[in-house]
């Protein structure tokens, strides 16, 4: 069965993505922070198959509109279930967005007039948790009592020589008694020498 829908939602998404890459993504500067995101899902093996219904494993929605055919009974046929429409289940934790609010710098400036380097300030919203941790430079985990909406503001360390990239990454793990998913972010700053003058 085909759903007229589906290439109109397509183009819809499609269309909002060039109009916010014309509107807000151009190149950075040689000298500004990047950041970059993975994600990574796993559930609970003793989850029931329901609960992971319209999943795959690795928790990336499956296509809408399957159906598992079938009669009604009594005689007659045809119809069926159209399936679940995709994506995380009720019962998995989620994460709506885990991202940079205010990007890092790393010190600048002379011994006369120095530039102090600022931090990195995370935010998340997330769903359907019992616990929120975040993790830095692996899997250590530098807090795990965060409520599952807010923001933190973390020192970003920078070493290194003129113009060299300091990366930090930053991983979110939220869990729930089905399972647990993380987010990863990739924060990168550029390194400046303290000129003597």
């Amino acid at each position: 069965m085909v759903m007229p829908g589906r290439p109109l939602i397509r183009s819809t998404v499609l269309v909002l993505a060039a109009a916010l890459a014309a509107a807000g993504c151009t190149s950075t500067p040689s000298d500004s922070t990047e950041v970059t995101a993975t994600t990574r899902v796993t559930q609970d093996p003793t989850a029931t198959a329901s609960a992971a219904a319209g999943t795959d494993p690795t928790g990336e929605a499956t296509p809408a509109g399957k159906t598992d055919g079938g009669t009604t009974g009594n005689g007659s046929t045809g119809g069926g279930s159209t399936g679940n429409s995709g994506g995380q289940s009720a019962s998995g934790p989620t994460i709506t967005y885990f991202r940079v609010a205010k990007s890092p710098s790393c010190p600048a400036g002379t011994n006369l007039n120095p530039i102090a380097g600022t931090p990195v300030t995370l935010e998340w919203k997330t769903g359907n948790v019992d616990s929120v941790a975040l993790s830095i430079d692996g899997p250590g985990v530098y807090a795990e009592d965060y409520p599952p909406s807010g923001s933190d503001t973390i020192n970003f360390p920078c070493s290194g020589g003129d113009g060299e990239v300091q990366k930090h990454t930053y991983t979110l793990t939220v869990r729930n008694s089905s399972g647990q998913r993380t987010r990863t972010l990739t924060v990168t700053a550029k390194t400046r020498t303290i000129a003597a003058v």
